[in-house]
C-alpha cells in the first residue's frame, strides 16, 4: 500500500471519530398511555436501575433522583436503604437477581404489589474548555405484580449544551462556601434531577388515594465530594424548595434532624461539624421539608456517599536524628498497614515543649533539614497524617544540632592501614596502595575538590548501612570519583553523588550493597576479571547507570531508575536480574545481543520495555519485591515492514473507531491499544487517550497522552489535550508549559490562549 493510499484511510478512520453525534439526542418520550386507575399498584418499589452506559454510577443517580420525585406521589414506597437490604437477602436465598426474577415473586417477598424499573440507555459528557455537553436519557416502566401487566412504559432525556444551564441560587451559595463544588458538577446534578421529574411528570396516581399536599423539594447539593471528613471538617448539605418551611438533614443513621437555616426564601443550608470520636463510612445524606405540623419530603442526595474518619494513626517510633555540618538527619520507623496512610510531618522548635512548626510534610520516612543553622539547639518532633487529614501524637522531641566541626584535610598517599571517622576535605588524590586498607567508619562524610580522586589499589572497606558514609564534591563542580584497580572493595552502605564515574572498578573483586549512586556522568563502570557484585543499590539520576565491559559482574536487587541510560554493555558474561530497571531514556542497551533474567523493566510488553540487543523470556510485573515473574509479551507485529504494519494499524484503527462512535470505549481502548503495536501514530495517542477519559480511569489518559507528547512532540493537539488535563487536575504549572509549547506551534489558538490568560490570573 502506497504512503498516499495509508494517509487517505486514516483521513477516513479520523472523519468517522469525529462525526460522533453532537447534536440533541433525539428524545423518544411516549405519552404516558391512557391507563385505568384500578391498574396501578398501590404499595410500590423503585428496584436499582440497570445500565447500558459506560458511565460508572450513573444507574444509582438516576434512581435515587427518581425515587426523590416519585417519593412525593400518593403511592407507598419502600424506601432505597430498606428495599435494598431486602434485595441483597433475597438475592442470597434464591441465587437470582431481582432482575431474573418473576415480578410476582419479587413482590411477595419484599411487601408489595407494584414495580418499577428502569435503565439508563444514553448518557454523554464532554468538557473542553470553553464548551460543555452534557446528555442523560433514560427508561423506566412500572408492572402491576397482581396482575402480572406492564401498565406504564416512559422514555426521556435531558440535554445540556455549553453554559446554556444558569447557576441555580442554590448553586451560587453552595459553591461560596465550599471549596469542592463546581459548575459541572451542580450541572450533572440538575441534569438528572430533571430527567427524573419529567419521567415523574408523566405517572399518574392511583384510583382511591387522596394526594397529599407536600412541600416541593427543587434541588439538594452537598459538599461531600470533600470527604472523607476528619475531625474539624464540616459536611455541609443546601436546599431548594417552599418557602417558610422547617428544613433539616440526616447523615444516614448517624445524625439525624440536624437544622438548617433559610437563608433567603425558599434556601436552606446546614451544617454538621464532625468532632472527635465520629466514624461512619458511606452513609447518605437525606435532607427532608416539613411543613409546620403538616407533612413532610424527604430527598437524597444523589452525588454518593458520605465517609467521616477520626482515627489517626498510631504514633511513629524510632525516631533518630543526626547532626551533619550541613544538615540535621531524622529517620524513623515506616508505619506499615495502614491502608488511608498519607505521610509523614515533621516538626522543629528551639524548646523542647512548645513552639514547634512544620517543616516538612513528606511521604517517606526520612528528611534532611538544611534550613538548621549553626550554633543552635533544634528539637524535633515527627507525627504521621491519613488522607483525612488525622494525625498522630508525636513522639518525645529529640535533640540535636549542626556540627560545628572543621573538616579535617586529606590527600597524598596512605602509609599504614587507615581508618577514618568523621568529616574530610579531600584537597588532592588520595591513594591506598597495595597491600594496605582504608576503613571509613559509619557516618563519616569525605568531600573532594574538583577532578579529585579517591585511588585504590588495595582494599577499601565501608560497613554504615543504617549509618551511611557519603562521598560528595566539596563544590559545585564534580569530584573525579573513585577508581580501583586490581584491588578489593566490601562497600556497605556508601552514597556518592556529584562524580564524574562514582565508581571506576577495573579488575576487581569485592561487593557494593545498599550503595546510592546519584549526579554522575557514570554511576558505576565494571571491567576485567575479577568481577565485582552490585546488590540493594540505588542508582539514580546519572548520564549514564552501569556501564559493563568484559566483565561477569552481577546485577541483583538493585533500583536503576530516571538515568538517561540505565545500563549499558559492551561484552558480558555475567547475570543481571531481580532489579528495577525502570524509568530511563534507556533501560538497558548491548552492543551484541545478551540474555538476562527477570527483571521489572517498565512493562510487560517487549516493545515499551526501552531495550536494544537484550533477550529475555521472563518478566516482573511490578517492582521487586512485590511483582510476580510472568512470561514477556512480545510485539506480534515485529516481522513485518514498515508498509505492512501501517496497513494492519489501519485497518485496527478503522474498528477501534466503530466502537468509540458506538461509545463502546471498553472495546476501543483494546484495539487502540493494538493498534500502537503496530503502527504508533499521534491519532491513536489521543483517541486511546479520550476513550479512557470518558471511562473515568484519568491515570491513564494522562500516560497516553504524555507517552504521545514524548514520541510526537510536534503535534499540537496532543499537545493541547495534555495541557487540559493538567489544567483539570489544578497542575497549572504543567498546564502553562506545555500550553506554551502549542502556542509556539500552532500561534492561532484562541482557546489556549485564553487559558494562559486564566493561568496568569
Amino acid at each position: 500500500m502506497s504512503i498516499i493510499k495509508w494517509l487517505f484511510l486514516l483521513c477516513v478512520l479520523v472523519v468517522i471519530i469525529s462525526c460522533a453525534p453532537t447534536q440533541e439526542i433525539k428524545k423518544d418520550t411516549p405519552e404516558a398511555q391512557a391507563v385505568a386507575e384500578e391498574e396501578l399498584p398501590r404499595i410500590v418499589a423503585v428496584l436499582p436501575f440497570q445500565n447500558d452506559t459506560e458511565e460508572r454510577g450513573i444507574a444509582n443517580q438516576v434512581r435515587k433522583a427518581f425515587y426523590n420525585h416519585f417519593s412525593s406521589k400518593p403511592y407507598r414506597d419502600i424506601e432505597p436503604s430498606i428495599l435494598d437490604e431486602k434485595i441483597v437477602h433475597l438475592e442470597k436465598a434464591t441465587g437470582k437477581t431481582v432482575l431474573e426474577m418473576k415480578p410476582a415473586e419479587v413482590c411477595q417477598s419484599l411487601g408489595c404489589d407494584g414495580l418499577v424499573y428502569g435503565r439508563i440507555t444514553d448518557f454523554k459528557k464532554v468538557y473542553a474548555a470553553v464548551y460543555s455537553q452534557l446528555g442523560v436519557e433514560a427508561e423506566v416502566w412500572i408492572v402491576n405484580t397482581k396482575t402480572g401487566k406492564e401498565v406504564l412504559r416512559l422514555k426521556d432525556a435531558v440535554r445540556y449544551h455549553e453554559g446554556g444551564v444558569p447557576l441555580s441560587p442554590l448553586g451560587i451559595i453552595m459553591t461560596a462556601v465550599s471549596t469542592a463544588m463546581n459548575l459541572r458538577e451542580i450541572q450533572q446534578v440538575r441534569l438528572v434531577s430533571e430527567l427524573a421529574y419529567k419521567l415523574n411528570e408523566k405517572i399518574p396516581s392511583p384510583s382511591g388515594i387522596a394526594a397529599e399536599d407536600r412541600p416541593a423539594i427543587k434541588e439538594v447539593l452537598t459538599n461531600i465530594k470533600e470527604g472523607p471528613f476528619g475531625k474539624g471538617k464540616i459536611i455541609r448539605a443546601g436546599l431548594e424548595g417552599d418557602k417558610s418551611m422547617v428544613a433539616m438533614f440526616d447523615i444516614g443513621n448517624y445524625k439525624k434532624n440536624i437544622p438548617m437555616k433559610e437563608v433567603k426564601p425558599g434556601i436552606y443550608t446546614g451544617e454538621y461539624l464532625v468532632l472527635p470520636g465520629d466514624n461512619i463510612k458511606d452513609m447518605p445524606i437525606v435532607a427532608s421539608l416539613k411543613k409546620p405540623g403538616g407533612y413532610e419530603s424527604q430527598w437524597i442526595d444523589v452525588s454518593g456517599f458520605v465517609t467521616i474518619d477520626t482515627t489517626p494513626p498510631p504514633q511513629v517510633k524510632g525516631v533518630k536524628a543526626k547532626g551533619f555540618h550541613d544538615r540535621i538527619e531524622i529517620a524513623w520507623e515506616p508505619l506499615k498497614g495502614i491502608s488511608d496512610l498519607a505521610g509523614y510531618k515533621v516538626l522543629r522548635s528551639e524548646q523542647p515543649l512548645s513552639g514547634y512548626t512544620e517543616v516538612a510534610k513528606i511521604e517517606v520516612n526520612t528528611f534532611e533539614d538544611r534550613t538548621a543553622k549553626p550554633d543552635k539547639v533544634y528539637y524535633y518532633r515527627v507525627s504521621a497524617f491519613d488522607q483525612t487529614g488525622n494525625e498522630s501524637d508525636p513522639q518525645d522531641p529529640l535533640r540535636t544540632a549542626l556540627v560545628s566541626k572543621e573538616p579535617l584535610m586529606l590527600s597524598g598517599e596512605l602509609k599504614k592501614d587507615t581508618v577514618l571517622s568523621g568529616v574530610f576535605l579531600i584537597k588532592g588524590d588520595m591513594i591506598v596502595p597495595k597491600g594496605l586498607s582504608l576503613t571509613l567508619e559509619p557516618e563519616t562524610r569525605m568531600m573532594f575538590d574538583e577532578n579529585v580522586s579517591l585511588l585504590v589499589y588495595g582494599k577499601m572497606v565501608v560497613n554504615a548501612k543504617d549509618s551511611p558514609v557519603e562521598l560528595t564534591p566539596s563544590g559545585d563542580k564534580k569530584w573525579k570519583g573513585i577508581s580501583v584497580e586490581g584491588g578489593t572493595i566490601a562497600l556497605n552502605g556508601l552514597r556518592t553523588k556529584g562524580a564524574v564515574t562514582a565508581m571506576l572498578l577495573q579488575n576487581t573483586e569485592g561487593t557494593v550493597e545498599n550503595g546510592v549512586i546519584t549526579d554522575s556522568a557514570t554511576g558505576i563502570f565494571i571491567s576485567g576479571t575479577p568481577s565485582v557484585s552490585v546488590k540493594n543499590s540505588t542508582i539514580s539520576g546519572n548520564k549514564t547507570g552501569i556501564e559493563l565491559q568484559k566483565t561477569g559482574a552481577m546485577i541483583i536487587l538493585s533500583n536503576i531508575f530516571l538515568n538517561k541510560e540505565g545500563i549499558r554493555i559492551k561484552s558480558f558474561s555475567g547475570e543481571i536480574k531481580d532489579n528495577n530497571i525502570f524509568d530511563n531514556e534507556k533501560n538497558i542497551s548491548s552492543e551484541s545481543n545478551i540474555k538476562i533474567g527477570a527483571n521489572y523493566l517498565g512493562s510487560i510488553n517487549v516493545d515499551e520495555m526501552r531495550i536494544k540487543g537484550i533477550s529475555l523470556t521472563k518478566i516482573y510485573d511490578n517492582k521487586v519485591p512485590d511483582g510476580k515473574i510472568v512470561d514477556a509479551i512480545f510485539n506480534p507485529y515485529a516481522l513485518l515492514n514498515n508498509e505492512e504494519r501501517q496497513k494492519k494499524a489501519t485497518e485496527i484503527l478503522i474498528e477501534a473507531g466503530n466502537y468509540f462512535r458506538q461509545r463502546n470505549y471498553g472495546k476501543a481502548v483494546t484495539l487502540f491499544e493494538e493498534a500502537l503495536k503496530a503502527f504508533p501514530s499521534a491519532e491513536t495517542y489521543y483517541y486511546l487517550a479520550l476513550s479512557y477519559q470518558e471511562m473515568k480511569e484519568n491515570d491513564k489518559a494522562l500516560k497516553y497522552l504524555k507517552d504521545g507528547v514524548e514520541k510526537f512532540p510536534k503535534d499540537s493537539t496532543l499537545q493541547r489535550s495534555l495541557g487540559m488535563m493538567y489544567y483539570e487536575k489544578g497542575s497549572e504549572a504543567e498546564a502553562k508549559k506545555v500550553f506554551e509549547e502549542v502556542l509556539r506551534l500552532s500561534p492561532g489558538d484562541r482557546q489556549v490562549k485564553f487559558l494562559l490568560e486564566r493561568i496568569g490570573k
